[in-house]
């Protein structure tokens, strides 16, 4: 797949340990292309490579070390966001997400015993993955957990 025909996806608290980890696994990856970072009011409106206190034994991805932090709300135009919250705000952050059509995998707890909310394993359980039908969401909108 070349370069530009990756999908344009999000990390929603790319400053902290596990968005971190989140932008060092998308970084390169042959699928997907980091274009959206958010983080904290604290953190928002600086370039990523400030904002972040970055604990990775990697450098930071220059491609995404330039993007401009942004709000954890609804806005960036990507499909995915892969979520990174603390269990404190990740509920109604990720239920927004997903009620604006983006598909939202989530490393919280928050959404993990929903009926309707795939807990996925992929080398195991990945027919979970039919628990999107039953999710109210907007067509492309949903939630799966980890």
């Amino acid at each position: 797949m070349r370069r530009d025909e990756r999908i344009p996806v999000g990390v929603l608290g790319a400053t902290g340990s596990v968005g971190q980890r989140f932008v060092r696994m998308l970084a390169n990856h042959p699928w997907f292309r980091v274009t959206a970072v958010t983080a904290s009011d604290r953190s928002a409106g600086r370039p990523y490579s400030e904002a972040v206190r970055w604990l990775q034994d990697e450098p930071i991805p220059g491609e995404i070390a330039r993007l401009t932090v942004l709000p954890t709300e609804v806005g960036p135009d990507v499909p995915i966001m892969f979520s990174a919250l603390d269990s404190g705000v990740a509920g109604p952050v990720e239920s927004a997400f997903a009620s604006a059509g983006v598909m939202v995998v989530s490393n919280a707890k928050n959404h993990r015993m929903d009926p309707d909310v795939p807990l996925l394993v992929p080398e195991v359980n990945a027919a979970h993955l039919a628990l999107l039908e039953e999710q109210a969401f907007p067509e492309g909108g949903g939630i799966i957990t980890n």
